[in-house]
């Protein structure tokens, strides 16, 4: 699998970083890993660790604390490692941005070696002894946009090629790392398209079969014993569960979750993930429930193109994923805040196509203390009394932006299925085409003239579960918040479906069933 990679050193600066890392390891200076809170950063983070301690050292390890210290390198706690000792920073996952942050580091006499793939700041490259970054402005790689857990990996292979291991057992190790490769490439949502795709094909195919206690811990946890791991299992399951410590707060737990060899640790550090996790899940629906209550009456008031929601000690954990939520209801920009004690507003943002939230929030900066992000998605922070004068900016911004353009939704089908032609045959042709993601979708159906076999119902938070049929075939379908569609199959009249093609697994037993889209009146 490994032959199918391109070279690690065709990475810009990866001799010089894997030049100044071997030194260290071979003066026995003490070297931290910094690292960041989301799976990506965990898993990133992880390859690092188990390849250093694989040369033989112990690295410290920082994570910040998603609350205290936020996302990246900081100053202070680059202060604290230079005082530990440490004489050398590797960063995954992040330190691309980190100016002021490595550059007190370069004062205190401590190297840094950045490894990331977020986008260059404006304002250049830190001073860094190396930056091995696909992304970079100056140096883009040709070959994939390798997510931080990619670009860790790569890094490790580097560093066994140039430290003259033995090719046999320096591969078995590498193919050890791939099941946390899968983790960061899969959650973080790069394009599955060339390099990606390898290591999220081989990657998957390794979390299939993972040895780790810590998620085999968590697998068992979540109800997906003997099941097949996927991408919906890292989305769905996996994800969840290792973002949740960070989401409250530290991330320390889903690090030692995943390093962990032993099986007592990582039934109890397991256990830890499924409350937190429940927690999460408990704050996010309060959140979302308070948000979309406040939505509708916004709307009601004052109908705008964009939604901006907050709320007196809101979880900054999860507004992220309400703003998502918000945003796939209403089809509109939406930005939800947490305010705290001292009148801050701090939160999140999420777009919909063809409107650039991060342009949005550049043209609305005068009442803006700080914000950051890209196109789809964004972080700011306001004063809390300065909201209705953003809100009111913001929304004459997207109503110009809007305006003229056509936002009417359409679903495109890739081909329309036959009846005749479900079964697993095509199935299989299916699998051989995956792992399905970002940039490599999965194939969406038309299935033409289907009636519901029996009564459709809501199950769970809006999601439709149904039996339809179709010239002597039934399949059972699951349609995820699309509750809205139950009045269309209540009558015995013929729908058209818009499905993906799933296998549902349980008890041992597999079936095939429709992911359901969406769904229309037969002509």
């Amino acid at each position: 699998m490994l032959r199918h990679l391109r070279s690690p050193f065709e990475l810009a600066d990866m001799e010089p970083a894997v030049d100044r890392v071997l030194r260290a390891l071979r003066s026995g200076e003490k070297v931290c890993i910094y690292g960041d809170y989301d799976v990506d950063g965990v898993s990133s983070t992880a390859i690092l660790v188990e390849t250093f301690r694989w040369l033989g050292a112990e690295p410290a390890i920082v994570i910040p604390h998603r609350f205290r210290e936020g996302y990246g390198m900081n100053t202070a706690r680059v202060e604290e490692v230079a005082a530990s000792g440490v004489t050398l920073i590797v960063t995954v996952d992040n330190g691309i941005s980190a100016l002021e942050p490595i550059s007190r580091a370069a004062q205190l006499g401590v190297d840094v070696v950045v490894t990331d793939h977020h986008l260059s700041a404006e304002q250049g490259l830190p001073p860094a002894v190396a930056i091995v970054n696909p992304n970079r402005d100056d140096a883009a790689y040709e070959h994939g946009r390798l997510c931080g857990a990619g670009v860790a990996f790569k890094f490790a292979h580097a560093l066994l090629k140039a430290a003259d291991q033995p090719e046999s057992r320096a591969k078995a190790f590498l193919l050890g790392l791939l099941d946390l490769v899968a983790l960061g490439t899969v959650a973080d949502m790069v394009p599955l398209l060339g390099e990606n795709r390898v290591l999220a094909r081989h990657g998957l195919a390794a979390l299939q079969e993972t040895k780790r206690p810590g998620l085999l811990a968590l697998l068992r946890n979540a109800g997906h014993r003997n099941r097949t791991v996927g991408p919906d299992t890292v989305g769905f399951v996996i994800g969840p569960r290792l973002n949740a410590a960070g989401r409250c707060g530290d991330a320390m737990p889903a690090l030692r979750l995943l390093l962990t060899r032993d099986q007592g640790e990582a039934a109890s550090l397991a256990a830890d993930l499924e409350r937190l996790n429940r927690e999460r899940r408990k704050i996010e629906e309060d959140i979302l429930t308070a948000s979309l209550s406040e939505a509708d009456r916004t709307l009601a008031d004052s109908p705008g193109h964009t939604l901006v929601v907050g709320g007196q000690g809101w979880h900054l954990g999860v507004v992220g994923i309400v703003a998502a939520r918000l945003t796939e209801r209403y089809d509109v920009p939406a930005i939800v805040l947490g305010i705290d004690e001292e009148g801050l507003a701090k939160g999140s943002a999420r777009s919909v196509p063809g409107f650039d939230i991060h342009e949005a929030l550049t043209a609305c900066e005068e009442h803006l203390e700080t914000y950051g992000g890209h196109a789809n998605a964004a972080g700011l922070r306001l004063r809390a009394d300065a909201l209705p004068d953003f809100r009111s900016a913001i929304n004459e911004y997207a109503e110009n932006v809007f305006t003229g353009l056509d936002r009417s939704r359409v679903v495109v089908a890739d081909t329309e299925l036959q009846p005749g032609e479900i079964g697993w045959d095509l199935q299989r042709d299916l699998e051989r085409m995956q792992p399905f993601g970002e940039g490599n979708p999965a194939p969406q159906f038309l299935v033409r003239g289907v009636q519901a076999v029996y009564r459709p119902r809501i199950v769970g938070k809006n999601h439709l579960r149904l039996r339809v049929g179709a010239n002597g075939g039934t399949w059972d379908a699951i349609g995820f918040s699309r509750g809205h569609l139950k009045e269309l199959f209540e009558s015995s009249a013929p729908a058209d479906l818009m499905v993906h093609l799933t296998v549902n697994e349980f008890n041992g037993q597999r079936r095939l069933e429709f992911g359901l889209l969406d769904a229309r009146p037969s002509a």
